[in-house]
């Protein structure tokens, strides 16, 4: 049986037009294997940090995302057939 290892992860945004700095949990759900097999922001599925930001007080596109800020280790989801 295969094994899913979540782990939550702090990420940290700046908007490059306003310059309006937030924060976000994902959820990084991995295989046995390390790679990713799904990201989940507030319990939803979605897309990794890095892709498709918008600022929450401008609206503009063009978001910088800085590196994680940490992990935390949740427990181990078995895979379902």
């Amino acid at each position: 049986m295969r094994e899913i290892n979540a782990v939550a992860e702090a990420w940290d945004f700046q908007c490059l037009r306003c310059e309006h700095v937030w924060g976000d949990l994902y959820e990084t759900c991995h295989a046995d294997d390390g790679r990713p097999v799904v990201w989940r922001r507030r319990g939803i599925v979605t897309t990794p940090p890095w892709v498709d930001q918008s600022c929450p007080e401008c609206s503009a596109s063009h978001v910088k995302p800085l590196p994680s800020r940490g992990y935390r280790d949740t427990p181990k989801i078995p895979r379902q057939n």
